[in-house]
């Protein structure tokens, strides 16, 4: 049972944090580029997986922009604040990892595509290493037959944390940019060679597009 310090935290966190979000939003303009890429996977009626770097996913909540997302987040903590944070914003969310509780949360992730959702993946989380990408998003991709779709952000006033991800922190009333890859195929029935294949072609995209989305502003 929690304590009642831990049960306010569990309440005050969230929504701190979901109101420096809208706050964050309210004041900035932001960009988005190739949002081509989700729009077609939209107008064809497929669902897709977006992943984008843990150090990103402030502002990740504006980069959505269909009507049934669930977020694969770790079963660790502060998993737990960013679950309450999102569920402000209408997306639900898959408790899981790696590392803790991978096999139930693939199988919630398969029973939610199925559904119609579309699902959101840091590759990198919930521990790092900061901007490599695990192999479980290719797994999951190759199995639900779902595209991946690499997005990054960036801003033009931003504070760069000193944890593990690096976390980035957008300053009010700055200019910031939502920046889309390439949808990425995993074929359902991928040898253990091509899934490292997509595994590194992922995180070669996600790299490339945050160095890009970060030149914008230097």
């Amino acid at each position: 049972m929690k304590n009642p310090l831990e049960k306010l935290k569990l309440t005050l966190i969230p929504f701190l944090g979901s109101l420096l979000i809208r706050f964050l939003r309210f004041t900035m303009r932001i960009d988005y580029l190739n949002r081509s890429e989700v729009e077609k996977l939209t107008r064809l009626g497929k669902n897709y997986i977006i992943a984008f770097w843990h150090g990103r996913l402030l502002m990740m909540p504006y980069c959505y922009f269909g009507s049934r997302i669930n977020i694969l987040i770790s079963q660790h903590m502060d998993g737990e604040y960013i679950s309450r944070a999102m569920k402000r914003f209408g997306f639900g969310s898959i408790r899981g990892s790696s590392s803790r509780g991978g096999s139930s949360a693939l199988k919630q992730v398969f029973r939610e595509t199925r559904r119609g959702a579309d699902i959101a993946i840091t590759p990198d989380g919930p521990r790092g290493p900061k901007q490599r990408v695990k192999p479980g998003v290719v797994q999951v991709a190759g199995l639900s037959s779902l595209p991946i779709v690499p997005v990054s952000f960036s801003a033009s006033k931003q504070r760069i944390l000193t944890s593990w991800d690096s976390m980035t922190v957008p300053l009010p009333f700055s200019r910031g940019t939502f920046i889309y890859g390439k949808a990425i195929w995993v074929p359902k029935d991928a040898t253990p060679l091509q899934l490292e294949q997509k595994r590194q072609e992922l995180e070669v995209s996600l790299n490339e597009l945050t160095a890009k989305v970060d030149g914008l502003y230097r």
